[in-house]
């Protein structure tokens, strides 16, 4: 492995309502999903995207249907989880 296997981020565990999920960092390949933030107009779509993705990784067999189905009561622990797995929470 080269030196670039240092920069690996880590998954780390959450309790999402009843579950816990491993949630695996996002990578470059998602840098789209991260610029969309920025924008006011793109950033709804933008943060689902990067919701399923996220779960999408940490659970495989879970079906889009079922990722839609998820109740906003769990909303805002699980996209706290993302951005504090990313390291984007401002500091």
């Amino acid at each position: 492995m080269s030196d670039l296997s240092k920069l690996l981020s880590n998954p780390k565990t959450y309790t999402i309502g009843e579950i816990e999920l491993e949630i695996k960092p996002r990578t470059l390949k998602d840098i789209d999903l991260i610029m969309d933030m920025g924008s006011e107009e793109k950033r709804g779509t933008a943060m689902k995207e990067l919701i399923k993705r996220t779960l999408k990784d940490a659970v495989p067999d879970a079906t889009d249907q079922e990722i839609d189905n998820i109740g906003f009561a769990h909303f805002k622990k699980l996209s706290e989880a993302i951005i504090e797995v990313n390291g984007l929470n401002a500091k």
